[in-house]
């Protein structure tokens, strides 16, 4: 198994500790047939796309999408992740 980072529990803690826990949305997607499906997944701020991932796996891709928009909103701040 890979190792995980948790970056969506990462994600979810900064918005809370920052008083931006309700402004994370997904949207979430299947395409491909049904024994090869394909995942999109897009992590939006207050509306605003900061994430975005495809792979054969719906918690890989929301876990990457998590780790751009939280590597994002961190930059956004000046602070290196």
């Amino acid at each position: 198994m890979a190792e995980s980072n948790h970056w969506r529990m990462q994600l979810n803690n900064y918005l809370q500790s920052n008083g931006g826990a309700r402004s994370l949305t997904w949207e979430v997607a299947q395409s491909g047939p049904l024994h090869q499906p394909m995942w999109t997944a897009i992590a939006f701020i207050r509306g605003v796309e900061y994430g975005r991932s495809v792979g054969p796996s719906q918690n890989a891709v929301k876990e990457e999408a998590a780790r751009q928009t939280l590597t994002a909103l961190l930059q956004d701040r000046g602070m290196r992740f």
